[in-house]
């Protein structure tokens, strides 16, 4: 246990324990090389690799070097008692063929069960809610307090502890974020209810802001003067924070993971980012294990939880046609002319429910209480009896009438659905097509995708009835 104690402080870079380490292990005054020397030289052999792969190392080489100083071990090296680090950074990597930028590649090959990253708890950017102070006593919540620590921390500049890794993350006019898109290519969506989702996003963020404003930044100009504090670098704070924060469940908190945050999405992945607390320690380190063995130089995965395309496009910019999480929306409303309405509607209230369900649709599935609502919106008196509402068995399928009904029913709301959609008749062409990129933008044919995948779940549907 000793010796494993000294191995760790001394990786820790802490020169009072190195001393004890170097006294126990050679016993005499002989000099030995210091351990951040060899921290260095690896960092150095882990830049010769990426230079010799052809990416840009200006901005990576002091961000990895920023990582070295602050303990997180990225070298692809061993020292004594730990292996090569296993990952490095892409700045170009794809998934299925389709581009996804930078990304955590697999230095050499991995097994199922390893630890990936270790990242201590005081390199990660969060704040508690009490840190912000709120003079006008109106809630703070989390991405409030995050936001406002965020703007804080970049306008600081040099003086900033993360500044380096605000140099890596993207810019005003990288994030792609669906929410952020012009007019002319959001259009593109007319059908969809990303279109919708998008606007209400956009609108709430600055909804969110003028609260903000009126109720904390007007009051105090010297410390959150207009031309740090304004719509504009909110925007960008909240889209850096849903597009990389990470909600740590062992910490209770949102937070920014430097390095953690390079890893891209894959549905599914199993692995998931989270603290661990450090044996015979207070502290905690942020880790992630793999859910798979990874051969060399395959993108290594996370997961950002089970989303529909629409909440990636959204939250993230980009969408996946193979997403097995992926649906569609169908609402269904109980009738107010059904003339045993105010029954069904004190039944609903009973049971905790609306008379307006909304039900997810997936592609290969969907629920059975979308058939069970419908039996019940459309079954009469007669049909009932002298049956309790609540005896009454929704779950018979025996009853091939009323089944046909709720076939009809939504045969009828898939054509309503399919009908939102523009008419794009060179759909197919333009999104095969090698030269797309000179006929419309990226985030047009991101839009075309889209609607393209939400077809598909309405044909499917159609076709299963």
């Amino acid at each position: 246990i000793m010796i494993n104690n000294l191995l760790h402080c001394s990786f820790l870079g802490k020169q009072e324990n190195f001393k004890i380490g170097k006294g126990f292990f050679l016993g005499n005054k002989k000099k030995i090389t210091p351990f951040k020397k060899i921290h260095l030289n690896n960092l150095k052999n882990n830049l010769d690799f990426i230079k010799s792969s052809g990416q840009d190392t200006n901005t990576k080489e002091k961000f990895l070097s920023w990582l070295s100083f602050n303990n997180v071990y990225i070298f692809n090296r061993s020292t004594w008692g730990r292996a090569p680090h296993q990952c490095f950074v892409s700045n170009e990597t794809t998934d299925e063929g389709e581009p996804c930028g930078r990304g955590l590649l697999a230095f050499r090959k991995i097994q199922q069960g390893e630890k990936l990253i270790e990242i201590p708890e005081n390199l990660i950017l969060s704040v508690d809610k009490n840190q912000i102070e709120n003079e006008s006593n109106d809630f703070l919540n989390e991405y409030d307090s995050l936001g406002i620590f965020l703007i804080k921390q970049m306008a600081m500049g040099d003086k900033s502890k993360w500044k380096i890794y605000f140099d890596v993350l993207p810019r005003e006019e990288d994030l792609n974020l669906g929410f952020r898109w012009n007019i002319y290519d959001i259009a593109f969506l007319r059908g969809s209810k990303t279109l919708n989702a998008s606007v209400y996003l956009k609108e709430k963020i600055k909804f969110q802001f003028l609260r903000l404003e009126k109720s904390i930044f007007s009051k105090n100009r010297l410390k959150y003067p207009t031309s740090i504090f304004n719509l504009e670098q909110w925007e960008w704070a909240l889209s850096i924070l849903l597009s990389r924060a990470i909600f740590l469940q062992n910490l209770r908190k949102v937070s920014l993971v430097p390095y953690a945050d390079f890893m891209n999405h894959n549905p599914f992945s199993t692995s998931y980012i989270d603290s661990k607390k450090i044996s015979f320690s207070q502290n905690h380190e942020i880790v992630m294990y793999a859910d798979k063995d990874y051969n060399k130089f395959d993108q290594i995965f996370t997961t950002y939880g089970q989303k529909t395309n629409l909440e990636l496009l959204l939250l993230y910019g980009f969408i996946l046609e193979r997403n097995p999480f992926d649906s569609i929306e169908l609402r269904i409303s109980l009738s107010n002319k059904d003339s045993f309405f105010e029954e069904k509607k004190c039944f609903m209230i009973e049971c905790e429910k609306t008379t307006e369900i909304t039900f997810p649709i997936f592609y290969y599935k969907y629920p059975k209480e979308l058939y069970e609502f419908l039996r019940f919106c459309i079954t009469n008196r007669e049909d009932f009896g002298s049956t309790d509402l609540s005896d009454f068995n929704f779950n018979d399928e025996n009853n091939y009438e009323l089944e046909k009904i709720i076939q009809k029913i939504i045969m009828f709301s898939c054509e309503k659905l399919s009908k939102n959609y523009s008419k794009k008749i060179f759909e197919e062409k333009i999104l095969n097509s090698l030269n797309s990129n000179i006929l419309i933008s990226k985030n047009q044919k991101i839009a075309l995708k889209q609607t393209k995948c939400e077809k598909k779940i309405i044909q499917r549907l159609r076709s299963n009835l």
